[in-house]
């Protein structure tokens, strides 16, 4: 399993159990991505997360984790993760249908 699909189950289920909760730091939820073994430490107040989103956002590949947002200044950059406004859903499996007759 990926790290970008571990992160997104940390935190549908962070939001899915804290409903009142809109937006989170992205180094706040560094607990719970040590717990669920995401990360194996917190090293300098959340560096292994904003290490992560940076290298997507490098990358431009920052849409693999729907529930980040970055709030961007001249010298540096916040983030965020905000409660996200459709469910992600498992992927489905297309049945192969034969309707030959032979």
């Amino acid at each position: 399993m990926s790290k970008a699909t571990q992160i997104n189950q940390v935190l549908h289920s962070y939001f899915e159990e804290n409903k009142a909760v809109q937006l989170v730091l992205a180094k706040d939820m560094m607990p719970y991505f040590i717990l669920a073994g995401v990360f194996e430490k917190d090293t300098k107040n959340g560096l292994p997360i904003i290490n992560v989103l940076k290298r997507l956002d490098f990358k431009n590949q920052l849409v693999v984790i729907p529930f980040a947002i970055a709030e961007r200044k001249t010298a540096s950059t916040k983030w965020y993760f905000q409660r996200v406004k459709f469910k992600i859903e498992p992927k489905k499996t297309l049945k192969k249908e034969n309707n030959c007759k032979r």
